[in-house]
């Protein structure tokens, strides 16, 4: 008999903050991959890496094509397990319809952080759409609420959103938090609705900066006061200039807020994974990993911030427990897994197997860079936007970029994210290029010049959600 499978995706989340703050979904866990590696660093490319099995230069969704149209089922794992219902949930607006995420699922929800009930008004878009300012604008809602289909869930989406702007302006803890709770239950209602065997895809994004205190995080995790929002501070001006003593109370703020967001993920997906095992008779599968992490300007984070124009251990070495699998992985299981091969062990558990997803030598790529705020000079953006690949053999790890650039790290597999270089300028071993088709200068150019212009298209709601993540 086949098995349902939920992939949950924390996005955002290190492995060594998930080891830290994450126990309950540990303890849920009967096997972890201990050396899972993402195929890339950002949204966009880790997402297609995870459903084609592909590195961005074979599937061509990157900094430079974030549309996900082009994408058929059939050049996906979703080919290999036909008869389950595709199922998604995802907070995350570069994994949603806005860009195409969902043309491969069978049925797909866009979730909103201030839209708390999915099937009422769009509060934000209502307001860019309108003209009338004070009395009018809530007398003009309430007539669109009355004529709306879901009228109670409208004026519920209106009331939450205008409390969670009140509070979001006050010295107090956000009221809302960022989309983990309706993901949890548009999740939930999916599944309750679906007969057969399903996958259900969810993407939980309370762990994406900006961070800010919410109510519902643990206070004694963190000691950031109630009105710090990681806007604080400016990423870029640490990429470029690096980490100063004027830096520290808000680094300080944003990691331990970045550990407090896992701690509520924790709370909340456990939750999540416990309501379905509740409600299914069939097995139930759940992969709790991670599209990548998160550079938090350590050391060994070449004192670099957020998840752009690197290919650190912090963004590369992301978590991937499984949850009520069939019999036979071991408990820690400690040779590589690539991101690539997600698709095969989803595919090979939903058929009650346990697939040799195992390699010796696993790459991972970024095409250019991913978000915005990047650096204006021509030359410097130049530098932040080049391609960059890597390979890792044993603990040894191989990093070489589109302007010629190369280097050698030493890692260490019993200590996560932690990488430590020992080479510049070193020679890549031809079986490290031999990971790639084309060489890597030469595709950089020829993803830069058929580069798509699908963002322009993109309406104000979604405009500022990117700009909330700091992707504009």
């Amino acid at each position: 008999m086949t098995r349902n499978v939920v992939l949950i995706c924390l996005d955002t989340v290190r492995k060594d903050y998930f080891e830290e703050y994450a126990p309950r979904l540990q303890e849920m866990a009967s096997v972890s991959f201990e050396q899972c590696r993402a195929a890339s660093a950002w949204s966009t490319p880790s997402h297609a890496s995870m459903l084609t099995g592909e590195l961005p230069h074979r599937h061509g969704i990157h900094t430079h094509n974030r549309d996900f149209t082009c994408l058929e089922r059939s050049e996906t794992f979703l080919a290999d397990i036909p008869d389950h219902t595709a199922l998604g949930a995802s907070a995350n607006v570069y994994a949603s319809s806005t860009f195409g995420f969902d043309t491969v699922f069978d049925h797909y929800s866009d979730i909103a952080p201030h839209r708390r009930f999915p099937a009422g008004m769009d509060m934000e878009k209502f307001i860019q759409d309108r003209d009338e300012e004070g009395i009018q604008r809530y007398l003009e809602f309430l007539r669109e609420a009355i004529r709306h289909d879901h009228t109670l869930e409208s004026l519920g989406n209106g009331v939450l959103f205008k409390a969670n702007d009140v509070f979001r302006r006050a010295p107090v803890p956000k009221l809302l938090d960022d989309g983990a709770s309706i993901v949890s239950s548009e999740g939930m209602s999916m599944v309750d609705s679906t007969e057969g065997p399903f996958f259900l895809f969810t993407n939980f994004m309370d762990a994406h900066g900006p961070v800010h205190h919410v109510f519902g995080y643990d206070s004694d995790l963190h000691s950031a006061p109630n009105d710090w929002t990681s806007f604080a501070f400016d990423d870029w001006e640490i990429n470029t200039g690096g980490v100063s003593a004027e830096h520290e109370d808000d680094l300080r703020n944003h990691r331990e807020l970045y550990g407090a967001a896992i701690d509520y993920l924790d709370r909340k997906v456990a939750s999540f994974v416990e309501e379905i095992r509740g409600k299914t008779d069939r097995e139930t599968t759940f992969v709790v990993t991670a599209d990548h992490g998160e550079n938090l300007a350590f050391p060994e984070d070449e004192e670099l911030f957020g998840h752009t124009s690197s290919l650190t251990e912090s963004l590369l070495h992301v978590p991937c427990y499984l949850i009520n699998p069939p019999a036979g992985y071991e408990t820690a299981e400690t040779e590589y897994v690539s991101h690539l091969e997600l698709g095969d062990l989803i595919a090979g558990v939903a058929n009650e197997e346990t697939p040799d997803v195992f390699r010796e030598r696993v790459p991972a790529e970024l095409i250019g860079i991913g978000v915005g705020g990047a650096p204006r000079d021509p030359e410097e953006h130049r530098y932040w936007d080049r391609m960059l690949r890597c390979v890792y053999d044993g603990e040894t790890k191989y990093v070489w970029d589109s302007l010629g650039g190369s280097r050698e790290y030493e890692i260490d597999h019993d200590r996560p994210c932690w990488q430590r270089r020992i080479g510049e300028d070193v020679t890549v071993p031809s079986w490290a290029r031999d990971f790639f088709d084309v060489e890597i200068s030469e595709y950089k150019e020829l993803a830069r010049a058929s580069e798509t212009d699908t963002e322009r298209d993109v309406d104000a709601t979604v405009e500022r959600r990117l700009e909330e993540l700091g992707y504009r």
